[in-house]
C-alpha cells in the first residue's frame, strides 16, 4: 500500500496502522493478529491533525510489521506526538512529529 502527497486537515487519525483495534471491546485480546503488514509506504503526507497522536503505528507483536516507510510527513509544530509497538519504520526525510523516536 503506498500513500502519497495527501493534504489532512483537523483529521482525528491521519497516519495509522492499529493491529490491536478492537471496535465495541468484542474482541478476544489474547488472540494475536495472525495478519502480517508489510511494503507499506506514507510520503509527503501535510496537514493538521485533531487529535494529540498524529502517527500511530500499532503492530501485532507475534507478526511484526515490516518495511513501513515514512518520508517527508509534516504537521504543524505543536504538541502532536506518535505511538509505535512492534515497528522499526525506515524513516526518509524529515518527520514533525518525529516518528517512533
Amino acid at each position: 500500500m503506498h500513500l502519497e502527497d495527501i493534504v489532512m486537515n483537523n483529521v482525528g487519525n491521519p497516519i495509522i496502522i492499529d493491529q490491536k483495534y478492537c471496535p465495541h471491546n468484542q474482541c478476544n485480546l489474547k488472540s494475536l493478529s495472525r495478519i502480517k503488514l508489510s511494503n507499506v509506504s506514507f510520503r509527503n503526507i501535510q496537514g493538521t491533525t485533531s487529535t494529540q497522536v498524529a502517527v500511530k503505528l500499532v503492530c501485532s507483536q507475534g507478526v511484526p510489521c515490516q518495511d513501513v516507510e515514512l518520508g517527508d510527513n509534516n504537521g504543524n509544530e505543536g504538541l502532536a506526538m506518535s505511538q509505535c509497538k512492534n515497528i522499526k519504520p525506515n524513516l526518509l526525510d524529515k518527520q514533525l512529529p518525529r516518528t517512533c523516536a
